[in-house]
């Protein structure tokens, strides 16, 4: 949380960026709350939270994160966060992505996941005229090295034409989802689902070395999809696994 001071001092530095792109201050909040602006609004403010909760949670003595790409040059490559493995000096790369929007279900009515899940949307945007030519906008397994998402984008409905994010209007959904995170409220569920991140290494979800466009996330018990609460454990393997390589390929034993 931000103190008196810190507001006062964000209120200043939120009118010189204003200032500097002409934008009126006084309708400042009324830009940023059209449909165009939101949703690269929350993609980026993902970004931030997965960068926050990592240096959280991995051991700041071993992994270093950094957000990548602060002032991405078109043509380059957009990668969202760097860890860094201090002892090794070897990088991977993570990748945010949103669930898609409303599509937590129960499952009961699907024909292969029969069980609560989501989906997520892990494919490049089709704004890139080169990938809609080739028609392949999927990520290959080499273009990042985890990838993390929640769910929280799943439970918001679709298509709605009010400012406020409404939740899906699924009393069998809302039971499981209730039950699920141990809550009994709209506020509680969202503050849960917003702190329920997951991640998974491509190479366990792909395709023919492509990651889905959509892979599904199971709600519970999910065989590839992990809590974060595994995440060091797992990227200490492929650390030790591309240490190993290397120093065989140099002759080293």
């Amino acid at each position: 949380m931000l103190n008196e001071p810190d507001y006062v001092q964000l209120g200043k530095k939120l009118e010189t960026y204003c200032q500097k792109y002409s934008i009126p201050v006084q309708h400042f909040f009324e830009i940023i709350n059209d449909q165009k602006v939101i949703p690269m609004l929350r993609g980026k403010g993902m970004e931030y939270n997965a960068v926050l909760i990592l240096r959280h949670i991995l051991d700041s003595q071993i992994w270093e994160v950094n957000k990548l790409n602060l002032a991405a040059q078109p043509g380059t490559p957009d990668q969202d966060i760097g860890l860094t493995h201090r002892r090794t000096n070897i990088r991977l790369i993570v990748e945010s992505k949103s669930a898609i929007r409303g599509s937590m279900t129960s499952g009961v009515r699907n024909r292969i996941h029969k069980i609560p899940h989501f989906k997520v949307k892990s494919h490049r945007s089709r704004s890139n005229l080169r990938l809609q030519q080739t028609g392949n906008d999927r990520y290959s397994i080499s273009s990042f090295d985890v990838l993390i998402t929640n769910p929280f984008n799943a439970i918001i409905k679709g298509g709605t034409v009010g400012e406020e994010l409404e939740l899906l209007d699924d009393p069998n959904l809302t039971e499981i989802l209730y039950k699920h995170y141990q809550v009994s409220d709209e506020k509680s569920l969202l503050l849960a689902v917003s702190g329920d991140w997951r991640f998974v290494l491509p190479p366990e979800i792909a395709e023919n070395n492509l990651i889905p466009r959509t892979p599904t996330v199971y709600l519970s018990d999910d065989p590839h999809w992990l809590l974060l609460s595994e995440l060091q454990r797992k990227i200490e393997e492929v650390v030790q696994e591309r240490y190993t390589q290397a120093r065989k390929k140099s002759g080293r034993n």
